[in-house]
């Protein structure tokens, strides 16, 4: 009996540690792709993180909306803009983006329709590559996404990119500064967004 004690609290003991101690990281380091930067970019393409059940920019939306207008407040500001996410979100996204200094003569308006039978994800990549197609100058692409999120995105956009060789975009991610919110949210609900993209990465490389 104390043998199968001891058994079990092995592993027990050892989920706690990982799960509360383990340090986060050396983990959102493994999911980041760093890229640099072009000196002038043909377009900032900004994926939406979704909104709250109040109707409200999720915090994850708003450090990529932050980033955007940061980076554009510092550089370029009359850059190509894309916000990507679905109706109700692109509307509030666009907003927070002009309320912060942003011409909305710059974002783009794609007329690509997004659809619940895809992903949030794919939608974005599928939107991305139709705005290429229509507008065939546009090479140098800023990506902005939460830094967990990038190493899948960059997977599902080379696969993308494969069924159409001839777009070759270079892509680049704008990195959020590290203490955002997968650096500073509950332990419960960072785990949950880790395990949802190291799934995600493991089927995508099953595809290739």
């Amino acid at each position: 009996m104390k043998k199968r004690l001891f058994a079990w609290s092995v592993p027990v003991i050892l989920f706690f540690c990982i799960f509360f101690f383990f340090p986060r990281p050396p983990i959102i380091n493994k999911l980041k792709v760093n890229t640099g930067l072009p000196v002038h970019p043909d377009l900032v393409a900004v994926l939406g993180g979704g909104i709250t059940l109040e109707g409200k920019l999720g915090i994850s939306t708003r450090e990529r909306l932050d980033a955007v207008a940061e980076y554009l407040g510092k550089t370029d500001g009359n850059c190509l803009i894309l916000v990507q996410e679905y109706p109700a979100g692109r509307k509030k996204m666009t907003a927070y983006l002009v309320a912060n200094g942003l011409s909305e003569t710059n974002i783009l308006s794609s007329g690509f329709q997004y659809s619940d039978k895809r992903g949030g994800t794919e939608n974005n990549i599928e939107e991305l590559f139709h705005v290429l197609k229509e507008k065939n100058k546009i090479k140098k692409i800023i990506l902005v996404t939460s830094p967990y999120h990038q190493k899948r995105v960059w997977l599902m956009l080379r696969e993308a990119n494969q069924h159409d060789p001839l777009l070759k975009p270079h892509i680049y991610f704008l990195q959020i500064p590290d203490n955002g919110e997968i650096s500073r949210c509950a332990r419960l609900r960072f785990w949950h967004l880790v395990a949802h993209e190291v799934v995600g990465i493991f089927f995508q490389q099953l595809k290739e």
